[in-house]
């Protein structure tokens, strides 16, 4: 007998999106799940920010900074966009939100937090910020709007911003959420829709048989299933390794600092050369992020919490005057070309991918989990065609299966 129809691997928020795509589509589901130090959900701002990651105006841009730091010949380039394929996957699962949000608080019980604001305020402090967003904006397609604003314009919007800029660049509806309340909201809407969880349990390996993946294995046991998903995020190439598949997922190590509770000061998402602001439902003040690659090490730095610091102050100034109440590392699941791994492999079956959302996971769950299930219910479909660009065959022929 085997033990589920679906068993999905990793309860962040992708895979508790997963699962419960499957459960209200009547699919006898197990999530397993080991919550380990640093899973990407807990190192998210939960901004909302589908055009500014997908054209650099969100964390891309930090991203670019952190990856040419001392580069001086890269220090005139800007953040490359992302495919065009993608930013519309973004902003098409960004749209899903405020009706999710609804849904899941009423099938579940839980607030995922999402609050609309006036959206992603990129501050210009130069003339060659303001040249990289007016690239941007004539790169953008009709539908979406990107309005620059002038200093006068940016502190009618943000008016605890720094006079100290030349303007800024505001995208409407890039809105945010509690990222840890987002898995949390999938999941218990999933439970009580019937799936199982089983918390507190790593999966040591994926149980292989020619050319089909049979299931998972933990201490012990083996859970069986007609297809497992890898949901693992930055843990994904190391499962995969156990049937003999690579995946060109690493962890990057993102470090956030967290203020004092506050009154209401922020009105939008700030992004910045430096770092990001957000401030959350209950009054904390969330900066991020850095981009490290140093393996699976969740630690903190002096260096990266003074930085971030530097750069929110610079962008805020009241904050100079703010205690910092927590500091944290996550673990984000990256790629070369910075976009997800979706869908089945070919030639391996029972088997499908829900990982690489870096930067962009939680923006692309909702739309990430329909294609994911859609893959498995109804491959010849539509949807499920949308996970081609994403597929794993596009690293051929780094990408092998024994």
């Amino acid at each position: 007998m085997k033990s589920s129809d679906v068993i999905v691997v990793g309860g962040g928020v992708i895979g508790c999106a997963v699962v419960w795509e499957l459960t209200r589509r009547g699919v006898r589901t197990l999530l397993v799940d080991r919550a380990l130090p640093g899973r990407a959900t807990s190192a998210s701002a939960g901004g909302l920010w589908p055009i500014g990651e997908a054209v650099g105006l969100g964390c891309g841009v930090i991203y670019h900074a952190a990856q040419h730091a001392g580069d001086a010949s890269a220090e005139a380039s800007d953040p490359e966009p992302l495919p065009a394929v993608f930013r519309d996957f973004l902003h098409e699962s960004n749209a899903l939100f405020p009706e999710l949000a609804v849904e899941l608080r009423e099938q579940g019980g839980f607030d995922m937090e999402f609050e609309r604001g006036a959206g992603l305020l990129f501050a210009i402090y130069n003339e060659r910020e303001r040249a990289f967003v007016e690239r941007v904006d004539r790169s953008l397609p009709p539908e979406v709007s990107l309005e620059i604003l002038d200093p006068r314009e940016v502190a009618e919007i943000e008016p605890q911003l720094t006079r100290d800029l030349i303007g800024g660049a505001l995208l409407a509806g890039e809105y945010q959420v509690n990222p840890m309340a987002v898995a949390e909201a999938f999941k218990r809407a999933a439970i009580r829709g019937g799936a199982t969880f089983r918390h507190g349990t790593r999966v040591r390996a994926l149980r292989r048989e020619g050319n089909r993946v049979v299931g998972v294995e933990i201490d012990g046991e083996v859970l069986t299933a007609d297809t497992v998903v890898n949901a693992a995020g930055a843990w994904a190439g190391g499962l995969a390794e156990t049937i003999g598949l690579d995946i060109p997922v690493v962890p990057v190590r993102g470090q956030i600092v967290l203020t004092e509770t506050l009154p209401h000061t922020l009105n939008a998402c700030l992004s910045t050369s430096q770092c990001y602001i957000a401030q959350k439902q209950h009054g904390e003040v969330l900066i991020g992020s850095t981009t490290e690659h140093v393996g699976f090490d969740v630690g903190v730095s002096e260096e990266a919490t003074r930085s971030l610091s530097a750069g929110a102050i610079r962008a805020v100034p009241l904050l100079s005057k703010v205690r910092v109440k927590r500091v944290w590392a996550g673990l984000r699941p990256g790629t070369p070309d910075e976009l997800p791994v979706l869908g089945p492999v070919e030639g391996l079956e029972g088997y499908v991918n829900a990982t690489g959302g870096f930067r962009t996971g939680i923006v692309a769950a909702p739309l990430t989990a329909q294609v994911v299930v859609a893959t498995i219910l109804e491959p010849s479909s539509a949807l499920a065609a949308r996970a081609e660009p994403f597929a794993l065959r596009r690293f051929e022929p780094a990408v092998a299966c024994a």
